[in-house]
């Protein structure tokens, strides 16, 4: 048992004696509200005095304490019932006594205690002789409140026999337990409430709202809820720039090609905005790194000259050299942004999942299509807005066995949302025509299709089905690579979207439509060559099964010629790294022998070429699942500078979107959550969202 324990006991020991305390303290580990108005005695540094009894801050009595909270609720219920009415109710009070000056006295207070929530007082508290003394560690007691857990001191204090207070005295070895401070728990529940903001595209005023602010009062949260003024000035900016620093110094650090993407958006009110991310690997690494870097406002009047600017800024910013960008991935529509890119030299490959995106859009709004769009979305909105029709609805898909709650109002922005609704409208076309005519409906033909129109929505769907199956491809793949491409654009246009005998003049009319509008837009001879040659350094697809023998030879061609200019760049770099080794002292080896223990690989970069490029054909295609990153970094030892070529055609992704968003649920939650930011934060909280794994700790970090 330590001295500072002895000390206690033998003044508990005492039949009666007061002890002077200058505050009241509340262990935080104590998280009742109850504990609003009550403390324990103690010194001006904070030590507890005495467990014994706790004190009302509102009047100053002095109440034993039975390690509960009921006492404390009884005493307010009796003397401060207004009180306890606000404290119940959620309106929970500042803590009293409480100024500036203490609050940093608090801070500067050092101890081996927990943390406390203190208040200031300058009285005495009379200790009774009613209190029997337990020395024996071993000894516990239940208590029906034991949020008020007391591991950080040496004094426990349970129920007794009869109207007395039982103490326990715990030696001192066994309460050594570190726990954080009040600042750092504080700081560690803002940051977390930051992050939920950051991760989930909230708004900062959801800490304002009252569901909020009373789920965090059900967790009996002794610590400040940050408010939003604190969110957007402080909270976010700091972590906001800690991350970006993270960001600059990786990005500034590859020295490998890369590749960018630009993704066009458009905010609830209006607003246009592109958000600019890189794609890159880093040689001992293989996976492709996604960092989100900006997210830019697109005023209506820029023309192409002031987009050119203010790329030259944000190239510069992030230390970007043009040189090193293998291509540009492009989510946009606006040619602003389009040329002033291309006229910095870059080549430019639309992202296909925007390109799907525009052309389903370009297929809604044919003639035929558009009034039957218009009948379906107001059939589901009918029947969703109507208790009686949606409960036969229901009934009606359970004795079908269909999924409920798939019959949904589609999200244009999201075109497989449009298609999901055609597509569940069709399997229930029975249970819906019988909803519709059994109805008191005023308008009739704005609802009711015709069966005409039913078989065009038919053909809908089954024209658009590869394009649902493409994107199914992309959200399921780790990575979409642009060497996926060329494969999948050639199976569209050569099966898929090829008219068949069995078609009707409609759908032969639909496919031409979607393949003339799909394959203009990767027509590029630059992008047409980049892909060709990205299929053909991805071992899934290196035969080129698609191309023509002509077209094999041009790309079998470049590669080499890339090739060799690799090589011959290397052994450049080589030989000045060996001329500036020949200022160090040589040794006795390659001073007796010379030239004769050369260890130089005499063959021309072209025979290297050629042999790594027979290597790379001789081994086995690699199966579709297979990740084309992978594969070289396993096969980097047999062909080092094939792999290291292909490193700059697998930095760039197939799509400006992230896997995970590119399923029409996630797609449609991002993008209303997206929306909805207002354009102060806008930047900030999309490029948290899109880094949060850069340093996961940068979150808790301290200040």
């Amino acid at each position: 048992m330590g001295q500072n324990t002895q000390i206690l006991l033998d003044k508990l020991k005492e039949e009666n004696h007061t002890i002077n305390y200058k505050k009241l303290v509340v262990p935080s580990s104590m998280r009742s509200i109850y504990w609003t108005y009550f403390g324990f005695p103690a010194s001006d540094e904070g030590e507890i005095l005495t467990r014994i009894k706790i004190v009302c801050i509102l009047c100053n009595t002095q109440i034993p304490y039975n390690c509960n909270t009921s006492s404390l609720r009884k005493h307010l219920q009796s003397k401060h019932a207004h009180d306890l009415l606000e404290l119940e109710s959620g309106s929970l009070p500042r803590r009293l006594g409480v100024d500036h000056k203490e609050k940093r006295a608090q801070k500067r207070v050092k101890t081996h205690s927990a943390p406390h929530i203190s208040t200031s007082a300058d009285k005495t508290v009379q200790i009774e002789g009613d209190i029997n003394l337990i020395t024996d560690p071993n000894i516990t007691f239940q208590s029906t409140h034991e949020d008020e857990s007391s591991s950080d001191q040496n004094v426990r204090v349970g129920p007794g026999i009869g109207n007395e207070n039982l103490v326990i005295i715990v030696p001192e070895e066994n309460t050594n337990s570190q726990m954080p401070s009040v600042e750092d728990s504080q700081k560690t529940i803002s940051d977390a409430i930051a992050e939920f903001v950051i991760l989930d595209h909230q708004l900062p005023d959801v800490v304002e709202g009252k569901g909020f602010q009373r789920l965090i009062a059900t967790l009996h949260s002794p610590y400040e809820i940050p408010s939003k003024t604190k969110l957007e000035r402080e909270l976010i900016p700091r972590i906001y720039d800690t991350i970006k620093e993270s960001v600059k110094s990786l990005v500034s650090c590859h020295q490998d090609e890369m590749g960018l993407s630009v993704e066009e958006w458009n905010s609830a009110n209006g607003e246009y905005f592109i958000t600019i991310s890189v794609h890159f690997q880093q040689s001992f690494n293989p996976v492709l790194e996604t960092k989100v870097l900006d997210t830019l406002h697109c005023g209506s009047e820029m023309d192409t000259a002031e987009w050119g600017n203010v790329f030259d800024v944000f190239f510069s910013e992030w230390d970007i050299k043009l040189e090193k960008i293998t291509a540009v991935v492009t989510a946009t529509t606006k040619q602003e942004i389009l040329m002033a890119l291309a006229e910095k030299g870059l080549i430019l490959v639309p992202c296909l999942v925007h390109t799907l995106q525009l052309c389903a859009n370009a297929y809604f709004e044919q003639p035929e299509v558009v009034n039957i769009l218009y009948k379906c979305r107001s059939i589901v909105a009918f029947i969703s807005h109507n208790n009686t029709y949606k409960a036969k609805l229901r009934i009606q898909e359970q004795m079908m066995q269909l999924e409920e709650n798939t019959l949904r109002m589609d999200y244009p922005r999201v075109w497989t949302s449009t298609y999901v609704m055609l597509e569940q409208l069709l399997i229930r076309r029975n249970i819906i025509i019988s909803i519709l005519n059994t109805a008191d409906i005023v308008e009739r033909d704005k609802f009711m299709l015709t069966q005409a129109e039913w078989k065009i929505m038919e053909e809908v769907v089954m024209v658009l089905e590869p394009f649902k199956v493409l994107i199914m491809i992309f959200s399921e793949e780790k990575t979409p690579f642009i060497s996926l491409l060329k494969p999948l654009l050639c199976q569209l246009n050569n099966s898929h979207m090829k008219a068949k005998d069995s078609d009707s003049e409609s759908a032969k009319n639909f496919k031409s439509f979607l393949s003339e509008n799909l394959f203009q837009r990767y027509n590029d001879p630059k992008v047409n060559q980049l892909l060709q040659t990205a299929t053909m350094l991805d071992a899934r697809f290196k035969l080129l099964p698609d191309a023509n023998e002509d077209d094999k030879n041009i790309v079998s061609g470049c590669i080499k010629e890339m090739l060799i200019k690799f090589m011959d760049e290397e052994q450049i770099s080589n030989v000045a790294e060996e001329q500036s080794d020949e200022r160090s002292r040589l040794s006795g080896m390659k001073f007796l022998l010379g030239d004769q223990c050369n260890s130089k690989n005499g063959m021309p970069a072209e025979e290297q070429a050629d042999l790594e490029i027979m290597q790379y054909q001789s081994e086995s295609v690699a199966a579709l699942d297979h990740c084309p990153l992978q594969w070289w970094a396993q096969a980097s030892a047999k062909c080092p500078s094939l792999a290291r070529l292909a490193r700059k055609y697998n930095c760039v992704p197939a799509s400006a979107s992230p896997p995970h968003r590119i399923a029409m649920e996630s797609q449609v939650l991002f993008d209303l959550r997206r929306a909805s930011l207002g354009p102060d934060l806008v930047e900030k909280l999309i490029f948290l969202n899109g880094n949060h794994s850069v340093n996961e700790s940068v979150f808790f970090m301290p200040k």
